[in-house]
């Protein structure tokens, strides 16, 4: 009951977009029924709102640890992955939704976007052999649209930027 209580209060936050106070509602919420999975989902959802993506992750799978048919678990899970750079992870998540709610547009919108970062990579790691460092750097920008918090396609991005002997803007990414 007191639990639902500070839910409630973190939703009213959520609302209003003061995302920190909600963290801290959903948070009391956590400490006083740890077992509810809906709590760690909320509060994955304000993870994501304050960019905190490894964080929500956390959460998220927690959320789905405790109830693996919770779907907005799975897909905060997989929308908490993708703006990492595992897109692979991240369509594991959206299919496990889709298995679960066949018709959720969001999951199948999410998937497509993954597929689209996996094939940008894959053309990136071609590209990166063939010496084309100027096609990376496009690929990367492309996947770095749904990955922002990639620390991997930033630094291949930078490394690329450098052997074309554009420096600053290398440093710039960096």
């Amino acid at each position: 009951r007191e639990a639902e209580s500070f839910k409630e209060q973190g939703n009213a936050y959520y609302a209003k977009k003061d995302y920190n106070e909600a963290y801290n509602y959903y948070t009391k919420a956590i400490d006083t029924c740890p077992n509810n999975a809906s709590y760690y989902g909320n509060r994955a959802a304000t993870l994501m709102m304050l960019g905190r993506f490894r964080e929500a992750l956390g959460d998220a799978q927690q959320s789905v640890r405790l109830d693996d048919s919770f779907v907005r678990g799975h897909l905060r899970e997989g929308k908490c992955h993708l703006p990492l750079g595992n897109a692979m992870a991240a369509s594991r998540c959206f299919q496990r939704v889709l298995e679960l709610d066949h018709k959720n547009t969001q999951a199948q919108q999410e998937l497509k976007n993954a597929s689209t970062v996996l094939e940008y990579e894959k053309i990136a790691e071609v590209d990166f052999e063939k010496r084309d460092f100027r096609k990376v750097v496009f690929c990367m920008d492309r996947a770095l649209e749904f990955a922002p918090a990639c620390h991997r396609f930033k630094i291949l991005k930078a490394e690329c930027l450098a052997l074309l002997g554009r420096y600053p803007e290398a440093q710039s990414v960096a």
